[in-house]
This record gives C-alpha cells, structure tokens and sequence, in this order.
C-alpha cells in the first residue's frame, strides 16, 4: 500500500513538472492545403522597414494539395518603378511553451531569407503579455542553403542581443522538404532537424530565453529580401523586375509538450 501511493505521488509530481514545464494550451496541426482562416492570418498592404526590402501583400501565398508557397517577386507599381512583394502568414493566437514544427523548403538565391519563427513585440501584444520583442528563430540564408541560423532575443526592442548559432546541413535544404522544430520550454530551447536536436540553449542569469510568464508567441513564416546594406550577411538581392523565389511549408505542428512526446 505505502509502495502504491509512493508511485501515484511520484507520477504526480512528473505530471505536474511537465505541465509547469510546457503548459496545457490545446495542440493543431494544418497541412496547408487551405487557409485555415479560424487559425492564421495572411500580412497584407504593410512593409517592415529596414533591412527589409518588400512588402507584404496576401496574394504572395497560395495554399494546393502540397502545401503553401509563400512567393517574393520583383514587379512594377503603376508609375513603372520596382515593387518587391512577398508574403507573410502569423497564427491569430499566441501560444506558450512546447514543440513548434514544420516541413520547409527554402529559397536558393542571393540576398533571400527564408524563415520559421516565433515573436512578439510592441506592435503583437498577447493580452497579459509585456510588449517587449521576444523572438526564436529558424532562418535560412539564400545564399547558401547548406546551413542554417537559429536565433532568440529576449526582451529586446534595440535588437542588441547576440545570439546567433550557424548549423551546418549534410543536405541542401532548398532541394527538399525536411522538418524543422523549436522546442521552447522554460528551461531551455532546443533546435530539432528531422527529429533530432542539433542545437540547444539553456535559459540562465547570463544568456535569458523568453519567458512565457513575460508573453506568449505567434508561430509566424515568411520570405523577405534583405537590404543590400547587410549584404555580407545573406548575400546581394537582385532587384531585376520579373524575379520570382518560392519557398515552401506543409504539415505544420504545435503541442505543448516536447516534440519527441
């Protein structure tokens, strides 16, 4: 009897860790065969500023039986002059700690980022949250799709942190789907490439990760081209009317719980 209750005590305290670990927030998924307008919303008519150099309009993402592409493209406005376009899709909801996936395929071209992220800032507030720009990061340089950058900022409207690691691929991402994932939890936040961790941070007085207790985050995707002033990060975007880059997303997941689980 006293072995019995010790086991039932025992997963107890496991179940509490795991919810004080990740929370109880209700996972989905989406294909992206359709938009799921109950979930997401499409960026339209807006434009980020510097370093980016598009703007975003709805119709730079289309959803089909393999998923969404999301389209940068160089075209004229009405008086002839270049109008780079692109798209960008956010979740309506902010969501706490847990496992975030997708399958991607990125962009292969100079000056192209191609990404997966989580945010918030001052301009996408949660109710509750702190307003401050918290931010996790999978980003793919165009300019060489061999690797990829993972990120986080915490708290940090100046964008002063830095916390960027390069990830070396042993494929070329732009030739293929794989799946990606970032596993944030309040201890930690692990990068995970077709089910294995590649890179984790672990969350201390020194190097901070974001904090669900400061706010939530919107899983968001979109593709941009990157001014020429930082150039020597992701390479020189050609602005040559016509241009068209396509990066590509299905089978997303979140779940507050680890991804393996």
């Amino acid at each position: 009897m006293k072995k019995q209750s010790l086991l039932l005590l025992t997963a107890g305290l496991t179940s509490l860790s795991a919810t004080e670990t990740f929370g109880v927030e209700v996972p989905f998924s989406d294909d992206f065969h359709q938009l799921d307008d109950q979930r997401w919303f499409l960026a339209h008519d807006w434009e980020n500023g510097f370093p980016f150099l598009n703007r975003w309009q709805n119709s730079q993402i289309d959803f089909g039986p393999e998923g969404m592409a999301i389209h940068l493209e160089n075209t004229e406005d009405s008086h002839g002059y270049l109008d780079i376009v692109s798209g960008e899709i956010r979740t309506l909801d902010f969501y706490g700690n847990g496992c975030f996936q997708v399958d991607m395929k990125p962009v292969k071209a100079d000056g192209v980022i191609s990404a997966f992220f989580l945010f918030a800032g001052p301009h996408d507030q949660p109710d509750g949250g702190n307003g401050l720009h918290n931010e996790i990061d999978i980003e793919f340089l165009g300019s060489n799709t061999n690797l990829v950058q993972f990120n986080f900022w915490t708290n940090d409207d100046n964008y002063q942190q830095k916390n960027e690691y390069i990830h070396y691929l042993d494929f070329d991402a732009a030739e293929d789907f794989h799946t990606y994932a970032i596993e944030w939890n309040r201890r930690a936040i692990r990068w995970l490439i077709d089910g294995q961790v590649v890179y984790k941070v672990r969350h201390s007085k020194r190097l901070p990760i974001p904090m669900k207790s400061d706010t939530k985050l919107r899983a968001m995707m979109n593709v941009w081209a990157v001014n020429s002033e930082i150039s020597n990060w992701a390479g020189q975007y050609s602005t040559e009317i016509g241009i068209k880059h396509s990066a590509y997303y299905r089978n997303f997941l979140y779940k507050a719980s680890r991804c393996h689980q």
